[in-house]
């Protein structure tokens, strides 16, 4: 993809639902999307994060009970003293937990910039960027 292309297929193109949940779960679905290509697994969880996400997309839990399980990962962050932490493995992926529970159905204004972090956070994880930036093309819809 050159440099125009990204232009073209950047986050504030995407096309988004005008429900708010709907536009939500869209979203988790990449992300859940994203995390199962490259593999990437939550370890010393009693609620894997990826599964819950799941779950909410499929209409099975409230969001609510994601936005707990959200506490929980600040929680080791914070236990940490790892706010700034950006090189951490555990703190990553700690982050990109947070990516997928901390969100709030009525508020849809902020998806661009969750997205834009997961994106970041996977960044800081070493993922190749061009392979999400290339799914995120086949997976939305641009104005």
């Amino acid at each position: 993809m050159n440099p125009d292309d990204f232009k073209k297929f950047n986050i504030g193109s995407i096309i988004r639902a005008t429900e708010s949940s709907a536009a939500l779960k869209h979203q988790l679905g990449f992300l859940i999307k994203v995390l199962e290509e490259l593999e990437i697994k939550f370890s010393g969880c009693e609620q894997d994060p990826l599964r819950l996400a799941k779950a909410y997309v499929a209409g099975e839990i409230p969001v609510e009970r994601c936005k707990a399980q959200a506490a929980v990962w600040w929680a080791k962050i914070d236990e940490q003293g790892a706010i700034r932490e950006l090189k951490d493995r555990d703190v990553l992926q700690a982050r990109l937990a947070i990516c997928l529970l901390a969100n709030d159905e009525d508020d849809i204004s902020v998806l661009g910039d969750n997205l834009s972090w997961f994106l970041e956070v996977l960044g800081f994880l070493n993922v190749e960027p061009m392979k999400p930036i290339a799914m995120m093309r086949e997976y939305f819809e641009f104005k």
